[in-house]
């Protein structure tokens, strides 16, 4: 057991302790720890984390950035502190300004895993044991629980920072499961509602989008994988960011109308039952572009985002048309359009000659257009 002193001056914002220190970029590894968001483990899940992967490129970046300060002579500076928690670690705080740690229960990492991890990298593969003694800012929350936590980083990635939205909105959704849907702001019961569904469909083996999203914890795979098993081609195309966005008009329509007094679960069920219903009679009338979802766009962000604003408007019909949101009418609505059962409109192509004319709609603007075309190609 390894144990560590560290001077310390404590603080308090509205209630909450707040240790600052500084510690060696060479102790981060035995003295903190990361609490991994795992998409396989459900939201109310004891063990369910909170921090996405370490992204190499990120890791890279700094140890090469380190390397390049330290070999230019120049003055490598990191001002901006490490955030640490407390939580379940042994933090003693002496009268004499100064606080242990111990390496036997290590501080939960909030914010700066993508640091700890570069000089890590850095001291151990880049060959610069100078950077174990680097001194680096360090706040440690004294009084937080694990879903204090995930509100704290949730602040600091979702607010304060400008990262990919998935997995802040996993975190809500985790606030929400554990304290009750009081725990997240109303405006953004939509967000936890279709955090549910993204991972029930991207889960769900007989569904239409199984493994085929690619969620907070996750990456596309990469070819090495494909090349060992060619079924993975066609997986992990899909942003669970994308996805989410894509979803809201469709959560709203049925929250301001159908579903507002639902418990956030009900709604997230609902919504799931309705968008497994589309996707499954859109697989039925172009089974190609789910075979070979990696060649054509309609499961990629144009398809996702122009299905879905065509989805709601095919619903609107359908609730005036008495009829229920189920595959077989959502089947019947759509088998006359074309386009969608045409897998040379929905094609990647390679140049534009084979190129498909959905796959020519590449903002949100065209999304919306595109939408447009195939709801008029409906009607006519």
């Amino acid at each position: 057991m390894r144990t560590l002193t560290l001077p310390a001056i404590e603080c308090r914002q509205n209630g909450t302790r707040l240790i600052v220190t500084k510690m060696r970029a060479g102790d981060l590894e035995d003295f903190t720890k990361v609490d991994p968001f795992v998409s396989a483990r459900d939201f109310t899940d004891p063990d369910q984390g909170y921090q996405r992967p370490a992204e190499p490129p990120r890791i890279k970046k700094l140890a090469n950035w380190l390397r390049r300060e330290s070999e230019n002579g120049g003055t490598a500076r990191m001002p901006t502190a490490i955030l640490l928690s407390a939580r379940g670690s042994e933090v003693i705080v002496s009268a004499n300004g100064t606080i242990s740690l111990k390496d036997t229960t290590k501080l939960p990492l909030v914010d700066g895993q993508h640091r700890k991890e570069g000089f890590k990298y850095a001291i151990n593969e880049k060959g610069m044991p100078e950077f174990a003694d680097y001194e680096i800012p360090v706040v440690i929350m004294m009084d937080l629980d694990k879903l204090g936590e995930m509100r704290q980083f949730s602040v600091v990635n979702g607010t304060q920072k400008s990262v990919r939205t998935d997995l802040v909105n996993m975190i809500l959704t985790q606030l929400a499961e554990q304290e009750g849907a009081d725990a997240v702001r109303s405006s953004e019961h939509w967000k936890v509602v279709v955090s549910q569904v993204v991972k029930k469909l991207n889960a769900d083996p007989t569904g239409p989008w199984f493994d085929r999203i690619v969620m907070p914890d996750q990456q596309a795979y990469s070819k090495t994988e494909q090349d060992g098993n060619p079924g993975l081609l066609h997986r992990r195309i899909a942003r669970a960011t994308s996805f989410m966005s894509s979803l809201k008009p469709i959560e709203a329509y049925l929250s301001e109308h159908f579903t507002d007094s639902d418990p956030l679960n009900t709604r997230a069920d609902k919504l799931y039952g309705y968008i497994t219903a589309f996707w499954s009679a859109v697989r039925d009338l172009n089974p190609e572009c789910f075979d070979r979802a990696a060649d054509y766009v309609l499961l990629k962000t144009p398809g996702i985002f122009a299905l879905h604003r065509l989805c709601l408007r095919v619903m609107k019909d359908m609730y005036i048309g008495r009829r229920p949101w189920d595959q077989e009418n959502f089947r019947q609505m759509l088998e006359d359009s074309k386009e969608l059962s045409d897998p040379a409109y929905w094609a990647v192509g390679t140049n534009e000659g084979d190129r498909g004319d959905a796959a020519k709609y590449g903002s949100m603007k065209g999304f919306s257009e595109l939408a447009d075309l195939l709801y008029e190609a409906l009607r006519s």
